[in-house]
């Protein structure tokens, strides 16, 4: 049943994506998701957000939510609604959707055999940072000739459901898996400096814009989360946007500006993540 998906003990080189914003939103881009997916040179896993979906259910629910540092505060009764939406609407929606469009896709969240753990971020609430990771459920879903579509809701410390933000479980699972490539769609085609979107950011280059306020909130974390990934030895890190998906504008690509820093970080994978 592999249909092209590349097995678990494969060795070509792996790919994770982290999708969001209108690659969630547009069931049009689908199918051309489903095409990118397939062009990569060997086995993928797609890390998904959902926020927007979260808002929406808990706006009609009647539930408070709030944002802090670029966070969405989580009680108890929030965490089951998110729960809901990202491991169920979204996670199923999604995967249901690129097996339409002929790659066949298996939901599931961070909990499911205890693949990401996280610890919890002080004042939150359900709110967690991902700390460690366990790919045996992705590699098993390669075995089966599937791709794995990944919630980021991740078990806490005592296993309950817990809140993470997607860009940061993708970058885990993406050092645990020794990944060649990390993509971040974002509602964006790229990050833009003025008018434009670069083909390439250097991190010195990204501290400065973040600094000066010209990448902010949301943007602002995906980039310094691609700065860490690009650190770790990853050795290609793009944000996309819906250009990617029809044709356009392929992402913008982070560096580190070292050429040191891919043998350092493949280093640091290799003893652990430390």
């Amino acid at each position: 049943m592999s249909r092209g998906l590349a097995l678990g003990h494969d060795t070509r080189p792996i790919r994770v994506y982290k999708v969001g914003g209108p690659a969630l939103e547009d069931p049009g881009l689908i199918v051309p998701l489903a095409e990118d997916i397939r062009r990569a040179p060997g086995p993928s896993v797609l890390v998904h957000g959902g926020g927007r979906h979260v808002d929406r259910m808990l706006k009609a629910l009647a539930i408070e939510s709030r944002f802090v540092g670029g966070r969405r505060a989580t009680s108890p009764a929030a965490m089951e609604v998110v729960e809901m939406v990202l491991s169920g609407v979204v996670n199923k929606g999604l995967a249901a959707g690129l097996t339409s469009a002929g790659l066949p896709a298996v939901g599931i969240s961070g909990r499911d055999g205890a693949m990401i753990r996280a610890r919890l971020e002080p004042d939150l609430g359900r709110v967690g940072v991902p700390v460690e990771v366990d790919p045996a459920p992705i590699r098993a879903l390669w075995d089966a000739g599937v791709l794995p579509v990944v919630s980021p809701i991740s078990c806490g410390p005592g296993g309950e459901a817990v809140n993470v933000n997607a860009d940061e479980a993708a970058l885990m699972l993406a050092r645990s898996l020794e990944a060649a490539a990390l993509v971040y769609f974002s509602d964006v085609d790229g990050v833009r400096v003025g008018e434009e979107a670069v083909a390439v950011l250097d991190a010195a280059s990204a501290e400065r814009l973040i600094e000066d306020g010209t990448i902010t909130a949301g943007m602002a974390l995906k980039v310094r989360m691609a700065l860490e990934a690009a650190q770790a030895g990853i050795p290609e890190v793009v944000v996309a946007g819906k250009a990617r998906l029809t044709g356009g504008f392929a992402g913008t690509r982070i560096t580190t500006g070292d050429p040191t820093a891919k043998r350092a970080g493949k280093s640091r994978i290799r003893r652990g993540l430390s």
